[in-house]
């Protein structure tokens, strides 16, 4: 049911459009904010994408207009997020962005429910399998794996 939805895990690279970034991540071209008929998402002050989890009701728009392919639809009551999208190795990954995820696996040993594994050099979360207590979030030492409710918080 889309109502139940929403597109929570938006743009998973807290970069930006600047050519020294992810390029696997948000570029700022607007077509999510464009697609939007709910006026739920807008482009930061870094020239990300972000959805106003309130606003959105799930419809899948933005996804499809992404040119990037990163915008993923999740259950409303999923509240862990991977907010990456870069499959570069470790060093590669740290070079071009602070927040990236290396692939280091922090998250998988810590998940209790075996919901999160490192694909492709990136944290993975089986919506079906994640039951939502945090650990990965509070074992990730990049902060690339984040509580969309802002309840779990780890200092850096």
């Amino acid at each position: 049911m889309a109502r139940r939805r929403d597109m929570v895990a938006v743009v998973r690279c807290a970069g930006g459009p600047a050519p020294d970034r992810c390029s696997e991540g948000c570029i700022g071209c607007g077509s999510c904010v464009a697609a939007c008929r709910m006026h739920a998402i807008e482009l930061n002050e870094n020239g990300v994408a972000r959805v106003n989890r309130e606003a959105c009701i799930g419809c899948g728009l933005c996804a499809r207009m992404c040119e990037q392919h990163i915008i993923d639809i999740v259950p409303r009551h999923q509240r862990i997020q991977v907010l990456c999208s870069n499959h570069e190795v470790g060093s590669a990954a740290r070079a071009v962005c602070q927040v990236s995820c290396i692939a280091c696996g922090a998250c998988e040993r810590a998940c209790t429910s075996d919901a999160v594994h490192v694909t492709d050099n990136l944290a993975v979360i089986s919506q079906d399998d994640c039951i939502s207590c945090g650990m990965c979030a509070s074992k990730c030492p990049r902060g690339v794996i984040h509580d969309a409710f802002g309840i779990i918080a780890k200092s850096l």
